[in-house]
Formats: structure tokens, sequence, C-alpha cells
């Protein structure tokens, strides 16, 4: 498949909350990443090699974070090799 989802993000009112939910409903691993702006955590859905890619082919990892405002959506990251050649 061309220009696959490579990433997801998931905002939560309740980041305790859904971590715990992910983890016991789907076996995810997620971990807090620090990094300055704020708490992420990295969910880890699959295997992953030593730069940190899905082992997998399809297979996609993500990250759970507080959420900023009330509409703030579920995100999908889609890799394209150029957003200048998009024909």
């Amino acid at each position: 498949m061309a220009d696959p989802i490579v990433h997801f993000e998931i905002p939560a009112d309740n980041v305790k909350r859904a971590k715990k939910f992910y983890e016991k409903i789907f076996g995810w691993e997620i971990t807090r990443y620090s990094f300055p702006g704020g708490g992420y955590w990295i969910v880890r859905t699959t295997e992953v090699d030593k730069d940190r890619m899905p082992k997998r082919v399809g297979a996609i990892n993500g990250g759970l974070m507080q959420r900023k405002t009330p509409d703030q959506p579920f995100m999908n990251y889609i890799h394209v090799n150029s957003i200048e050649n998009f024909d």
C-alpha cells in the first residue's frame, strides 16, 4: 500500500485511565516520554527494531496525550515521499 498510516495519536481526558484501558484491552505497551512542552506516552502495539520501527509490515505504533481542547480529534499520520509531488 502506498503512503500508509505510520503513526496515530489518541488524546484523552484522563490519560491514566486511558493507559490502563488500552493496556488491558489490547495488550499495548504504553510508556511516558518526556519532552519540553508536556507529557506524551509512546504506544507500542507491535514489536520494534533497533530504530524503533515496527518489525511487522503494515503495523503502526502511536502516542497518547492529555487532551488539550474539548474538540481535539484522534490523529493519523500518513507517510508521503513528497507533499509537492502529489500526482
